[in-house]
């Protein structure tokens, strides 16, 4: 499979590649996965880029920019690599949630849930989302201080960037968020993006914080 040219339900992976203004070496990544529900080329695979980093910049902070978005094919790595695998697009924008406040620590993340068809939910992490008036601790637990306020957040940004119309049980749009299960025998279909609260995950978590490599490669790098 390439990114070049797919066919009906080829699976992708999309990771958001971000770091802070203030130390621009320190960049960690979101992923998603997508299947397509038609055949297409990069075309398609650009605009659900875009449509990504519009999305997550309504939710981040000016302090934080994004690097690159880097699309890549389901399947393991070869070696030597492919680069029809992989595309990766250079970006300059940083975030636009600008709300004054200052801003929480990196390991103090904004968590969304990817509410699948069925089953267990999926998890974002967002670093770089939270101001310290949107966090609060009332029984020593940190909490979101409006949640509502940050979910109307998240469906304004999802309408907005229109990430929207991949989402769902059925969509019509060319390529469909999905949760794809680590030997990518169940590919279930995310129908909704709602928030979960507030999350902390140390910055050197190797699931969540990647260095990236010279080389990107599709398996834990970027």
């Amino acid at each position: 499979m390439s990114v070049l040219d797919f066919g009906v339900d080829s699976r992708f992976i999309f990771r958001l590649i971000k770091y802070l203004h203030s130390n621009p070496s320190n960049k960690w990544a979101n992923s998603y996965e997508f299947k397509s529900n038609a055949a297409g080329d990069t075309t398609a695979l650009e605009s659900l880029a875009s449509a990504l980093v519009l999305f997550e910049q309504g939710l981040h902070l000016p302090s934080v920019g994004f690097d690159h978005v880097l699309v890549s094919t389901w399947e393991a790595d070869s070696k030597p690599y492919d680069p029809d695998t992989f595309l990766s697009i250079p970006q300059t924008v940083s975030g636009t949630n600008i709300a004054g406040g200052t801003p929480e620590p990196l390991d103090m993340c904004l968590s969304v849930r990817r509410v699948p068809s069925s089953g267990r939910f999926g998890h974002l992490f967002y670093r770089g989302a939270l101001e310290e008036g949107m966090v609060e601790a009332p029984a020593g637990k940190a909490v979101l201080s409006n949640p509502t306020a940050i979910q109307t957040s998240i469906d304004a940004n999802l309408a907005s960037s229109e990430l929207e119309v991949y989402i769902g049980s059925t969509v019509e749009a060319p390529l469909q968020m999905v949760m794809i299960s680590a030997d990518g025998s169940q590919v279930r279909a995310v129908t909704a993006l709602v928030q979960g609260g507030v999350g902390r995950v140390p910055q050197d978590h190797a699931w969540f914080n990647r260095t990236p490599s010279a080389t990107p490669l599709r398996k834990g790098k970027v």
